[in-house]
């Protein structure tokens, strides 16, 4: 739940409970921005003096006394939320997404990390904290709210979260560029999709040596996988990527550019299998994995693990299952692996994980070949415009995207995981040459 009141100055007081008993954060946000946040229990009268105190200090020319009086009514609401007698009601699964990036018919959302200045005894501070950024697709209306448990539609069920992210730290690069979001909610159009993809392969072929024959397909893959990452949601399985070669052959290179375009990049060659599965249930992302030959290694419990995560992580619901320390005692907890996956090594994938994975093999550039020695990040910007374009394009077309997954007309000869593999890239494929991208 959270609320929300405006003051005669144009303020906005914004509260959402953090637990019972009264405790609950609180924030002032001014033209769409939070200025001031904390944390505490507001039926004290010692803390919402304290809180008064430190927000007349941070936003000078707020009415002492209105605010004082619309913490009291907060006060009041939580009060009443807390003395509420709790029900159980049983809500359709389908009405549970992660919260880090969704497409239903309805709605569209993503989250998006930022930075706010929170006030306390010894002074200002600095912390993250999680906005969602919406597409209504009944009435295209576009809107930035704080993540709350849920999000509830004109006309519909809630639409609930889970599993929650812990918050953000400070300054965690949000991907999506806060003038294009400024922008987006601002009303400007979406990017024609076929001008993306261009500019998508163009980025690509500029960095990465293919075998001539084979590049211009190569980089039509790279590039729709990186569009997919920021639509895979809808589908029920998720194509992974291997890049195979020798030393030299520029698979890290194209981990470099994918990393600069795909959806919440999770770049690693020496991350536990633990780590892994928790960070990625925390938060989501797409994994870049580096130097997989040590995935072969079947006699390491560690390495087991990592790959149980792998083959679990590509269809929905994929889940890494552990038995946590409760208290005395122990219990099964499982953990959500779901999501798109790139691998590289030399030596080839355990056949298992091979078979979830689109192959593309690369080889030595020639010695002339000016692209290894180009500066991946000589022009940053180029990359924001790119990736804030996908995140656009990802919500103002969200409703397309679970029609996609469910076309079969884009690849009629293929089954079973062929199928699987091929469909997500086809189905996109297939939508770009309807909107222009010819002979694709």
């Amino acid at each position: 739940m959270s609320e929300s009141q405006q003051d005669t100055t144009g303020l906005t007081l914004e509260w959402s409970p953090t637990g019972r008993n009264g405790n609950a954060s609180v924030s002032v946000e001014a033209d769409g921005k939070t200025v001031f946040v904390d944390s505490f229990n507001v039926l004290k009268h010692d803390q919402r003096e304290k809180f008064l105190r430190n927000a007349l200090e941070a936003v000078p020319g707020l009415d002492a006394a209105e605010f004082e009086q619309r913490l009291l009514t907060i006060a009041s609401q939580v009060n009443r939320q807390d003395e509420a007698a709790p029900q159980a009601e049983e809500i359709e699964l389908g009405d549970v997404v992660r919260p880090e990036l969704f497409h239903l018919p309805k709605v569209s959302g993503v989250a998006i990390p930022s930075t706010v200045r929170v006030y306390r005894d010894k002074g200002a501070a600095i912390r993250g904290r999680w906005n969602l950024l919406v597409r209504n697709h009944a009435d295209g209306k576009r809107e930035r709210i704080p993540l709350d448990e849920s999000l509830q539609l004109p006309d519909a069920e809630p639409i609930w979260f889970h599993p929650r992210p812990s918050e953000p730290a400070p300054q965690t690069p949000a991907g999506w560029s806060s003038n294009s979001r400024r922008a987006w909610l601002q009303g400007q159009p979406a990017p024609d999709p076929a001008d993306v993809f261009q500019r998508l392969c163009k980025a690509i072929a500029y960095f990465v040596d293919f075998p001539a024959d084979e590049a211009k397909g190569n980089c039509a893959t790279m590039a729709i996988w990186a569009m997919f990452t920021y639509a895979y949601p809808a589908w029920p399985a998720v194509p992974y990527l291997y890049f195979g070669g020798a030393t030299g052959s520029g698979k890290s290179r194209c981990f470099e550019v994918l990393e600069r375009l795909i959806f919440r990049p999770l770049a690693t060659s020496n991350i536990s299998g633990a780590a892994l599965f928790r960070t990625l249930h925390n938060k989501g992302g797409t994994v870049l994995f580096d130097e997989a030959e040590q995935l072969k290694r079947t006699n390491d419990p560690g390495v087991g693990e990592t790959v149980s995560m792998f083959l679990a992580g590509y269809k929905k619901g994929g889940r890494a299952t552990r038995l946590e320390k409760v208290g005395d005692g122990f219990q099964t907890v499982e953990f959500d692996v779901y999501g798109p996956k790139a691998l590289a090594c030399i030596n080839g994938l355990p056949p298992a994980l091979a078979s979830r994975a689109i192959t593309i093999f690369m080889i030595r550039a020639a010695a002339d070949s000016p692209k290894p020695k180009r500066r991946i990040d000589a022009r940053p910007d180029r990359w924001q415009a790119l990736r804030d374009d996908l995140y656009v394009m990802s919500l103002e077309h969200g409703a397309t995207w679970p029609e996609l997954a469910q076309r079969t007309d884009v690849c009629p000869s293929m089954s079973g995981r062929d199928f699987e593999l091929w469909q997500p890239l086809l189905a996109i494929a297939t939508w770009l040459e309807e909107r222009g991208a010819n002979g694709l």
